[in-house]
């Protein structure tokens, strides 16, 4: 009897011992296939929302154009007017003017105010007047639903399928709300209404807005930063087991090696846990992060007048380049921490100089990130309130890499200046666009790029770049700040120039905050009196 169990008991380990790695592998697959089914759902709710954003940017930019227009409303030079406007704008199918519960013109209509286009009362209107129809009638009698946008009796009439008119070859729901009236006003062909108003009540009120499953599907939600938007994203389980079959075989394949799951899972969170992002991660998250400062000087007398906030990260005590660890810390969605750990560090250094010197300033680097929205100014605010720290002395500084959504940035860039935080745009001439961003940002200052600089005197094609951006800065009223300085002829030059200020070698390198006082002392004795 003794035996029999024995020999029970090592068939039942043997069996799990076999049947453990096999069940690791599956689990891991299947883990694996979620993984890559959010990220896909990511992706498309993403370029969804953008497209969504697009589209409601463009309406209310032709609204805002027709509240302008000096031609008496419906006339023929009106609605001329119109059909430019409708024309120019991409998504806009239709521009009008209506009133007392009725339309009396459009583009494509003409005038209509005797044909008795009555209008019903809005389904939703903001505080500043916007007001909203969702699905209304063709006014050609044609089977697509219309919606209309309208503000102080000028409108836009769009097709809400432009909303949801994103490229998607698995065939996922995709539905966009308007999240103040928690109203569903375009979807995808096919898309189950009630379905998506229900995932979005349960990720408003329960999961938040990452990716999700359920049993019968997969579901995503993004919210606009700057418009009550979002999109849902939901994918049918039907889709997300298309390629189970692939999916479990691989598992299997790994499975029955034995051990080998278990090996890569301790290899993948060892090398998560101690790779170059994990420890950044690590550091972010115990504030381990210094900041150096670099002196900003006015060419004309030398003297001090600011400093460039510069973050560091220390790694086994050697400094890590920042041309390694920022575009880590971007891509990783650690640039917003680090900013705001940079402001505590600057406000608790350098807080009785700025207190004591209220012209002397410190510039603080912008990600990208912070250019889409206004989180960063209200830290900012919140953090100087009460220190008796003036605005003006938080400059800020952006890269061109911020304006890749322009009108966003646009926004933000002018809130930090109506907050009175001067913006310098940062490295300038190293992006692709950077005339066109002078034409429609509004900023204080350029920062000519230290490449720039390096090829002053020298005999290379872009030695006469620096120049040209001093020109271009003083025809806009601009003060302009030359980066990289490193001799004294190239100091000269630049005086010459007309140049404002100057940071480089030549007048500092950065310096932890112990060290700044010393250096201003011995190189700048203007500064230290």
């Amino acid at each position: 009897m003794h035996r029999s169990w024995f020999l029970a008991l090592t068939i039942v380990l043997a069996t799990l011992a076999t049947l453990f790695p096999v069940g690791i592998g599956v689990f891991m697959a299947q883990l694996e296939a979620n993984r890559r089914e959010a990220d896909q759902l990511s992706v498309f709710a993403d370029a969804a929302l953008k497209r969504a954003e697009l589209v409601m940017t463009q309406a209310t930019s032709a609204i805002e154009e027709m509240e302008v227009l000096r031609e008496e409303p419906c006339s023929p030079a009106h609605l001329v007017q119109l059909r430019r406007i409708a024309y120019s704008y991409r998504h806009i199918q239709d521009a009008g003017i209506y009133g007392g519960g009725q339309r009396r013109c459009s583009a494509l209509l003409g005038p209509v105010e005797t044909k008795g286009l009555t209008l019903p009362p809005p389904d939703w209107r903001t505080p500043d007047g916007m007001e909203y129809w969702f699905d209304l009638a063709n006014p050609f009698s044609a089977p697509r639903r219309a919606m209309l946008i309208g503000r102080n009796g000028s409108n836009v009439s769009l097709d809400p399928q432009t909303f949801v008119d994103v490229v998607d070859r698995d065939a996922r729901m995709l539905a966009v709300i308007n999240t103040e009236a928690g109203r569903i006003f375009a979807a995808s062909q096919g898309a189950n209404l009630k379905r998506m108003q229900e995932a979005y009540a349960d990720h408003t009120y329960g999961a938040g807005s990452g990716a999700t499953h359920d049993d019968d599907a997969a579901v995503v939600l993004r919210r606009s930063r700057v418009m009550p938007l979002a999109v849902v994203v939901l994918a049918p389980r039907a889709v997300l087991l298309a390629n189970w079959k692939a999916l479990l075989t691989g598992g299997l394949a790994v499975g029955l090696a034995a051990g080998l799951p278990l090996g890569v899972l301790v290899w993948r969170r060892a090398t998560r846990r101690f790779s170059l992002e994990g420890e950044l991660r690590g550091a972010v998250r115990r504030h381990e992060m210094a900041v150096h400062y670099q002196p900003i000087v006015a060419l004309s007398d030398n003297h001090c007048v600011g400093v460039e906030a510069l973050v560091r990260w220390r790694r086994h005590g050697r400094l890590v380049r920042p041309n390694l660890f920022i575009p880590m810390a971007e891509n990783a969605g650690l640039i917003q921490q680090i900013t705001d750990q940079v402001l505590e560090i600057v406000l608790t250094e350098l807080g009785t100089m700025l207190r004591r010197h209220p012209s002397f300033y410190v510039s603080i680097n912008v990600g990208a990130e912070d250019l889409k929205s206004r989180r960063f100014l209200g830290v900012l605010t919140a953090r100087l309130r009460g220190t008796g720290i003036t605005p003006e002395q938080i400059r800020i500084e952006a890269t061109e890499r911020g304006f890749l959504e322009p009108d966003v940035a646009r926004d933000t860039i002018q809130a930090f200046r109506d907050a009175g935080h001067p913006v310098y745009i940062d490295d300038f001439g190293t992006g692709y666009s950077s005339l066109s961003y002078l034409q429609s940002f509004k900023v204080d200052a350029l920062k000519i790029d230290k490449s720039f600089v390096d090829t002053i005197g020298q005999e290379a094609a872009s030695s006469t770049v620096a120049p040209h951006i001093i020109a271009m800065a003083r025809s806009l009223g601009l003060q302009v700040v030359a980066e990289g300085i490193e001799d004294s002829a190239q100091a000269d030059f630049l005086r010459e120039q007309g140049v404002d200020f100057g940071q480089g070698w030549l007048f500092g390198r950065p310096v932890p905050a112990v060290e700044l006082a010393k250096l201003l002392a011995k190189s700048m004795p203007q500064a230290a009196a």
